[in-house]
Parts: C-alpha cells; sequence; structure tokens
C-alpha cells in the first residue's frame, strides 16, 4: 500500500495494457490481467518462470524466429538502459491443449532504474495485431495497407514509448527531489547537468572546487566510494559530506551520476568526543600548566570547527577576569562586538550562554567548572551562526567538563603546595624557637647535676629532665630536618659510591637479617643521609617480623635505576593508613597500641632524603602478609 492507501499491485494487475515485467535474468515477476488474456495463461503458470520457458518457439514453423527477435530486443535494453520499439512480428503462443496458435505482435520493450542507477526490471508490453495483419495478406493493396498500418503502428508505439519515457523520467525526478541526499548527473567534462532538489539547496548553481578531484576520477571511469569532503561555501555553514560517484552509460550527454549525503552533525560530534578524549589524556600526562592550557584551547578549536577559542580566569589580585589561553584560527582577531563583556556575562550568569549576532557569527561562553562559583570561563566563537543546540550541549558536557577538572585538579595542588609550603614553615619557625631554650635547658640541667651535694632523689629528676630535654630536642632536629630537605636547604654531600656495600654496613651486627645484593650497585649519593635511611627501614622491619622470620634485603640495578628492598613477613599495614604512611607524626593504631616506641618522624625523614636525591620510597599494595619498602635512586 502507498501513502495515499493505493493498493499498486491490483492497480497494475488490472491495467488495460497487455504488460509483463521481468527481472534483469528474464525471470517473470508480474504479469496483467489482460496479457494473461491475450496467451491464454494463468498468473501462476508463468510467475517464476523464464521468459523463453514460458514461451517457446513454434516447433512446426519452418520458419521459427520469435526467440530470436525478442531476445536480441530484450538484450539492447539491458545493455544499452534504452526503450526499443520493435516491429510487428509473429510469435506464436502455446495452447492448453499443447498445440500452438499463429499469433503478430507489436511489442515495446523498456528498463526500469533503480535508484544507484542500475536496471531493476524490464517492462514487455505487446498489442496482438493478429486479426489485422491476416485480414491484410490478400492483394497488393492489402499488403500496402497492412504496411501502411504496420508503420502507423510503430510510430503510435514510439510515440507511447516516448510517452512513458518522459512520465518516467518526470516521476523518478519526483522521487529524487524526495531524497535527503543530494544526486546530480554530469557530463564528459563534469559538470552537471541534471540534480535533485536536495542538491539546489546545498550547492545552489555552484560548483564547489572540493568536489572536483573526486568527480574526475569518476568521469575517468573510476567508481568513488565514501570520498569526505569539507565543503565551505562562502555566506554558507560549513557542511561535511560523504561523496560517492560512479560512470554510467546508456545515457546521451550524461557520464557520471553522483550523490552527497550530509554528515556534518555526526562527523563533528565524533570529532568532539576525540577532543574530549584528547583532553583528558593531555590533563591526565602531568601536572595542569598555562601550557597545558593552551594545548587544550587549541584541541576545543579544531574539533569542531571553532574560529577562536579562549580562557578566562579569575585574577586574585584584581579581582577581574583576565585572559589566560587563547588559540585562533589562522590568526583571526576577536569577533568585536561579540567578546566585549561575554565571558563576563557568562561568570555572573553562572550557566553557559549561546550569543548571535548578524554578520558577526556567534559565541559559545561556559563557565566551568558549572556552578554558583566558577574558577574560569571558556568562550568559543563561530563565524556561522549555525551551531546545533546538540553540539553545544555536548561541548558544555564533554570538553566543559574535563576542563572543570583540570580547574579543580590545579587548585587542588596549588592549596596543596600553599598547605606543604605553610607547614614546612611553621615547623621551621617553631624548631628555631624551640632549639635555643632547650639547648640552655640541657646546659643547666648538666651543671646542676655536676653539683656533688645532690642527693640521689634530686639527682633522679634532673636525669629525668635532661633526658626528656634530649629527646624533645631530637624531635625538634628531626623536624628541622624536613623542612630543611623539603626546602632544599640542607646540602647533600654527594659522591660516588656503592649501594651494595652501604647496605652490607647497614645490615652487619642485626640479627634475622638476609642479604642479596649484587657485587656493585653505583649511584651519586649522601653515605650519610642514605644510612640513615637504610637503619629507619631495617629498623622498621625488624620491629614488625614476627617472631622467627627473616627479613630479606634485596640490591639490584634496574632499567637505570638503583633499587633496593625491605620485607618483612608480619601484620599488614591497614589499607586506610597506607596513603598517611609518611606523613608527619602519623603512628598507625598497632605502634600506638603495642607501646611501640617512636614519634612518627622517621619515615618522614626518609622519603624526604630520598627525594632530595632524586628518588621513590614506596610501599608495597595492601594484601599479602609480606610487607615490602623499595628504594629507587638514579644509577651513576
Amino acid at each position: 500500500m502507498g501513502k495515499t492507501g493505493l493498493d499498486y499491485r491490483t492497480l497494475f494487475r488490472s491495467s488495460p495494457a497487455a504488460l509483463l515485467v521481468l527481472d534483469p535474468e528474464l525471470i517473470i515477476v508480474d504479469v496483467t490481467d489482460t496479457y494473461l488474456t491475450a496467451t491464454m495463461r494463468g498468473r501462476d503458470e508463468l510467475l517464476g518462470l523464464h521468459l523463453f520457458t514460458a514461451f517457446p518457439d513454434n516447433p512446426d514453423d519452418t520458419e521459427p524466429g520469435g526467440v530470436n527477435r525478442l531476445a536480441a530486443s530484450l538484450d539492447r535494453v539491458r545493455r544499452e538502459g534504452v526503450t526499443d520499439v520493435m516491429a510487428i512480428h509473429k510469435y506464436d503462443i502455446p495452447r492448453p491443449d499443447g498445440t500452438f496458435e499463429t499469433r503478430y505482435w507489436a511489442p515495446v520493450n523498456a528498463p526500469v532504474f533503480a535508484a544507484d542507477g542500475t536496471i531493476a526490471l524490464l517492462v514487455h508490453r505487446v498489442e496482438d495485431v493478429t486479426e489485422y495483419v491476416l485480414a491484410q495478406q490478400d492483394g497488393a493493396l492489402g499488403r500496402l495497407a497492412g504496411e501502411l498500418r504496420v508503420r502507423t503502428e510503430q510510430v503510435e508505439s514510439e510515440i507511447f514509448a516516448r510517452r512513458q519515457a518522459q512520465e518516467r523520467t518526470a516521476t523518478m525526478q519526483a522521487a529524487a527531489d524526495s531524497l535527503d541526499i543530494a544526486i546530480l548527473a554530469c557530463d564528459a567534462q563534469g559538470r552537471p547537468v541534471l540534480r535533485n532538489q536536495t542538491a539546489w539547496e546545498l550547492l545552489d548553481d555552484q560548483w564547489p572546487e572540493q568536489l572536483r578531484p573526486p568527480l574526475r576520477r569518476a568521469v575517468r571511469g573510476e567508481v568513488v566510494r565514501d570520498a569526505e569532503v569539507d565543503l565551505r561555501l562562502p555566506g554558507r555553514p560549513r557542511r561535511i559530506l560523504r561523496m560517492n560517484a560512479r560512470p554510467i552509460a546508456g545515457q546521451p550527454g550524461l557520464t557520471t551520476v553522483v550523490s552527497l549525503r550530509d554528515i556534518t552533525a555526526r562527523r563533528l560530534a565524533a570529532r568532539l568526543q576525540e577532543g574530549e578524549l584528547e583532553v583528558t589524556h593531555l590533563i591526565a600526562q602531568g601536572r595542569p600548566s598555562g601550557e597545558t592550557l593552551r594545548q587544550v584551547m587549541r584541541i576545543v578549536g579544531t574539533s569542531i570547527g571553532w574560529s577562536a577559542t579562549e580562557f578566562w580566569v579569575l585574577d586574585e589580585v584584581t579581582q577581574a577576569l583576565r585572559r589566560e589561553a587563547r588559540w585562533t584560527f589562522f590568526h583571526r582577531e576577536d569577533p568585536p562586538s561579540l567578546s566585549v563583556g561575554l565571558p563576563g556575562r557568562a561568570w555572573r550568569a553562572a550557566t553557559p550562554l549561546w550569543e548571535r549576532e548578524a554578520g558577526a557569527g556567534a559565541a559559545l561562553a561556559i563557565p566551568v567548572p558549572s556552578g554558583p562559583k566558577p574558577l574560569g570561563v571558556l568562550v568559543c566563537y563561530s563565524d556561522g551562526e549555525e551551531i546545533s543546540e546538540h553540539l553545544r550541549d555536548a561541548v558544555v558536557t564533554g570538553i566543559g567538563a574535563r576542563l572543570g577538572e583540570f580547574l579543580e585538579r590545579r587548585r587542588a595542588e596549588r592549596l596543596a603546595a600553599e598547605l606543604d609550603r605553610t607547614r614546612d614553615e611553621y615547623i621551621a619557625l617553631v624548631g628555631h624557637e624551640l632549639r635555643t631554650p632547650l639547648t640552655s635547658i640541657q646546659a643547666h640541667t648538666e651543671l646542676l647535676l655536676d653539683d656533688p651535694g645532690l642527693d640521689d632523689e634530686q639527682r633522679d629528676a634532673l636525669t629525668v629532665m635532661l633526658r626528656n630535654a634530649e629527646s624533645l630536642r631530637g624531635i625538634v632536629m628531626r623536624l628541622l630536618d624536613v623542612a630543611g630537605l623539603r626546602w632544599g636547604h640542607i646540602e647533600l654531600n654527594r659522591a660516588p659510591m656503592d649501594l651494595a656495600e652501604l647496605v652490607r654496613a647497614a645490615v652487619s651486627g642485626r640479627t634475622g637479617v638476609v642479604v642479596d645484593a649484587a657485587e656493585a650497585v653505583t649511584v651519586d649519593g649522601d653515605p650519610e643521609r642514605l644510612r640513615e635511611v637504610l637503619d629507619e627501614l631495617l629498623t622498621n622491619a625488624v620491629t614488625w617480623a614476627v617472631a622467627g622470620t627473616a627479613v630479606n634485603v634485596g640490591v639490584h640495578a634496574d632499567a637505570g635505576a638503583a633499587v633496593v628492598t625491605v620485607s618483612n613477613v608480619g601484620e599488614g599495614i591497614p589499607a586506610e593508613e597506607r596513603g598517611r604512611l609518611f606523613d608527619l607524626f602519623f603512628r598507625g593504631e598497632a605502634a600506638r597500641h603495642q607501646g611501640v616506641p617512636g614519634h612518627g618522624l622517621g619515615l618522614t625523614v626518609a622519603r624526604a632524603v630520598v627525594e632530595q636525591h632524586g628518588g621513590t620510597l614506596t610501599v608495597s599494595e595492601p594484601g599479602p602478609a609480606a610487607t615490602t619498602f623499595t628504594l629507587r635512586l638514579p644509577v651513576s
């Protein structure tokens, strides 16, 4: 059923014309009732049969030829794609009893084209002129009248065929105009001769240079498939087209047919997604920086063809927005009217803004991250005023969100650095303020202890005071050590040294420690400072090792690094404590409950020393019973 509610199959079969529909292999596809009456056959007898199986030559005819003539005509239609009007000819048909009946016919054969230009079906139209031919066979006048009649029939058939061709062309044009794909037919010079309505709307009467290279290939006989064309016409929005082209034959004046599908929205959405992934990878590679932000602006700009992109941040000193990064296509200037005040309006509104101005294009301003207190504003400019709402939303939720993560991460790192700096400054200040009175307390306590008149109780009290003062001074010196190492205020006495030998010296005298060390692993380090690190790791491992188990120490070189591992089997480090293990003054629940001595500074100092050497100090993931600390240093 069609859109109008008509049953076109019933309409076709009821046609007063005798019509037979064939596929390109000459298999009978459908037939009108008039044709069935003329040939004394039933529809079920014919459908699915080859034409010449259903209608063979009369074996009793001394001069058969109906099959050959009809086959030649149909072959010409298939080969050249044209309508063929045959002369009246004799073609006997079989009766139901198996005998043949003499018939004369005036046939017309025509092609039916598919959307891609190939022949889909053949239509065989006949008119039974047997009575007329037999009536005109007696006498010369009859023969002349018969010839005239035949010629008249031929002319009428040709007129009918031309009318059918015109109707078919109009039908095909109407069908082509209804498509959302641009269809064009070109001549031997590649000039468009025919085009549908979509092609007119897309190109008007222009023939852009971007389309010519693939078209030249098709004119030379090549089939062009899925060629992508970036179409930019003056005064029109950018379009991305998928072009297919192929040569055609049998159509006078036409050599090539071209189809153009607009894939702009789909392609730009894909490019935008690729840009979002690229931004994500770029941000994840390292610490956020101004250069990272400039690269992000380039990626955003090229993702869907913006003419310029900018990023504005709030100046902490002036409390006004300032532009921190900018990218432009071919160094274009700002759209003057759109750029003025737009970042500020988006900042105050705390919501994305899309503004257009005739002749000035359009701009999209996105506060990031979205919310009441944005950290920046991304502004994207377009030469045209047409950017789909879907693409604008994708920029906001995709790249805009990634930029929000970038800014949050940069702010977090700045706050963390500020916190570290403030903490270290506080430690240094407090340490310096405490060191002088502690030194005085120690000195005066030692003088008092030298007094021979002290009784035992007084001497014990002074001894406790001296011991606690020395302990407190040790903590202060360790704090100053941490602050100095972090800020590089303490110089390392570096020299080439054998790390394996230093490990063996640190292990010497300790029971229950097994060493697997290479002969020599040379690093450029401070032996005293690195010995402090090894002593801390060994003491920690021995303290927490299960009784009867060994502490395993390994030293080896690995891809340009010297590696020391210290492992013990014992109570594992809880997952929630692992991230704080190297923090100042951190002591785990087990250490506090079991009365293990310490102030929570040893691992903090150890990591600071290692990092000053350009190395890393890490602990294994929670899980197995063995806990392993890994020290890595650059090899000399």
